[in-house]
């Protein structure tokens, strides 16, 4: 049986064969109860490590919006002035396409278990600085390779433990967040040192 996450793919590239799909349908397809899928979406852009110039400012405050949304367990809701935002169709194709291929690699080793880090609060509550604190890192508008990967890596981790309720996934997410500390620490370092230089 196909999975929510590879249908809402399909029919992401379905919709982007007739042309540019605006924001709100993006989010009408994979929202509802599909917050970790929208934003595992907003990250895929940065897997590589060049940073994209304009594109992770907006995508970090969405991946924000949506995970204060899933927390508070209601549907994704988008600002009036983001709703007929367009995302070009060959964008579209190409990030589902990624999707789809890194899906099932994860989908082989991605299940339901130590669900707690899913359901209790206290982790919920966890989950949500992890998504707000990599999203704010990803916002950061700096021409350094790797500065948007390192904190999107966290939201997928967490992202993907959300989708399949993987409590593992999520510890990953929060054992990652200490390579994004270091990361960006060092990066704050360096600045420091060729500015007294």
């Amino acid at each position: 049986m196909k999975s929510r996450f590879i249908a809402a793919m399909d029919l992401l590239q379905e919709e982007a064969t007739q042309g540019d799909l605006s924001l709100r349908r993006v989010f009408e397809i994979l929202g509802e109860e599909g917050h970790a899928m929208l934003m595992l979406f907003f990250c895929l852009p940065f897997v590589q490590p060049i940073p994209i110039p304009g594109l992770s400012t907006p995508l970090g405050f969405l991946i924000i919006l949506v995970a204060i949304f899933l927390f508070r367990e209601r549907p994704p809701w988008l600002p009036k002035r983001y709703e007929k935002l367009k995302i070009s169709a060959d964008v579209v194709i190409r990030v589902s396409n990624v999707a789809e291929r890194i899906w099932k690699v994860i989908s082989k080793i991605v299940k339901a278990r130590m669900e707690f880090f899913h359901d209790l609060l206290p982790f919920r509550l966890l989950n949500l600085v992890v998504f707000i604190g990599n999203a704010m890192l990803l916002s950061l508008p700096l021409p350094i390779p790797f500065s948007n990967t390192v904190p999107v890596i966290g939201i997928i981790f967490c992202a993907v433990g959300h989708i399949e309720k993987d409590g593992l996934f999520i510890l990953f997410s929060y054992l990652w967040c200490l390579i994004v500390a270091s990361f960006f620490m060092s990066l704050a370092m360096g600045a420091v040192h060729l500015v007294n230089f």
